[in-house]
């Protein structure tokens, strides 16, 4: 196979921003293909040195606390943020983008919470911002909704996008287990963080519809346009609750929906709730960190896609599918979508705010 470029005809170098358990599989991805797809790592910048190398990360690439100063180095050619969060994240990819380096990331957060002002930084240079990985690694969700799905009005997208809650509730099915007690085993096995808020109250998934809701309708809502139960997330089922819907033939999973209000964005709704779903389902049969997600389109009618929701391998795998793109010379996950604007707030913010007044 013949070395991939696609940088004006030069071999191309990345700042690797994240030496965690996906920054350390993109790094050994890309070493093992370096000569084939002629893409190497200028850098690594890493939270803990020593954690580094014991992982072996030098032998790859010089390592650095230093991320904004990686990412503005001259040797740098493609910024690929895997840091979380948002603080440095958000002022480096800024950077990034205004000096027109190319970024790719697989920060929901950073996207959901700045992706309107991102998106037309930009479209503005003319930079590619990547983000496949970004939902449902192991799904290739983004690149669907950009592309094959363009053709159609998207009605509705609906699905399990996170895989620790969907692994906690499957273990209270099989196991009989109290919500505690799955949560302790997720957290055991690394399923769930030592702090897993994100995770059990939805937030992580809020910020995935939220990136999916953009795609599907041109406009990037708001954290804050995503309703929930009164008990976040998972947090308040019971063994009960679990035992209750089996006797009725289904199962409890925390689904993330967007709906398509029609011409009034402001009618679009998007929540993340536990909802019961037949047994026997595609929904009902996704167990432990699966994944499924059904886009409707008014064309195509239902798509349904699974795989894994996360994991160091099918996360760097969409990170890795992002560089080869950009090395292709391609341009940003929204494809040829229109630019997008902000959302306005939904009805039912609205509706809440005039009855406070």
């Amino acid at each position: 196979m013949a070395e991939q470029t696609g940088w004006q005809g030069e071999r191309l170098t990345i700042g690797l921003l994240g030496g965690g358990t996906v920054g350390a599989a993109v790094a050994r991805g890309l070493a093992s293909r370096a000569e084939e797809w002629g893409i190497g790592i200028a850098g690594i910048a890493v939270r803990d040195l020593a954690k580094a190398q014991a992982a072996g990360l030098d032998r790859i690439a010089p390592l650095t606390t230093d991320p904004a100063a990686l990412a503005a180095s001259d040797d740098v050619d493609v910024v690929v943020e895997l840091m979380g969060g948002l603080d440095p994240a958000m002022p480096i990819v800024e950077a990034a983008l205004k000096a027109g380096r190319p970024v790719v990331t697989a920060n929901k957060l950073l996207l959901a919470t700045f992706g309107a002002r991102l998106e037309s930084l930009a479209r503005a240079t003319d930079t590619a911002l990547r983000f496949e990985s970004a939902v449902a690694a192991g799904v290739p969700v983004i690149g669907v909704l950009a592309g094959d799905m363009s053709a159609n009005e998207i009605t509705s997208i609906r699905g399990i996008i996170n895989g620790t809650t969907n692994y906690i509730l499957t273990k209270m099915e099989s196991e009989g287990w109290s919500y505690d007690q799955a949560l302790a085993e997720a957290q055991k096995i690394g399923y769930a963080e030592a702090n897993p808020k994100s995770d059990v109250e939805g937030e992580d998934a809020a910020a995935k519809l939220v990136v999916l809701a953009r795609l599907a309708a041109g406009a990037w809502p708001a954290l804050s346009h995503v309703q929930f139960d009164d008990a976040p997330g998972i947090t308040g089922v019971t063994a009960a609750a679990i035992a209750d819907a089996a006797t009725r033939g289904a199962r409890l999973r925390m689904i993330a929906e967007w709906q398509n209000g029609g011409d009034d964005a402001s009618k679009d709704s998007l929540s993340v709730r536990v909802t019961e779903v037949p047994a026997d389902s595609r929904l009902g049969t996704t167990v432990g960190g699966g994944n499924l997600i059904v886009i409707s389109g008014d064309l195509i009618g239902d798509l349904t896609m699974a795989g894994a929701g996360a994991g160091p391998g099918s996360t760097a795998s969409g990170v890795l599918n992002d560089l080869l793109a950009i090395a292709r010379g391609e341009g940003s996950s929204w494809g040829d979508l229109p630019a997008a604007i902000a959302a306005p707030a939904p009805a039912w913010i609205k509706a809440a705010k005039r009855g406070a007044k």
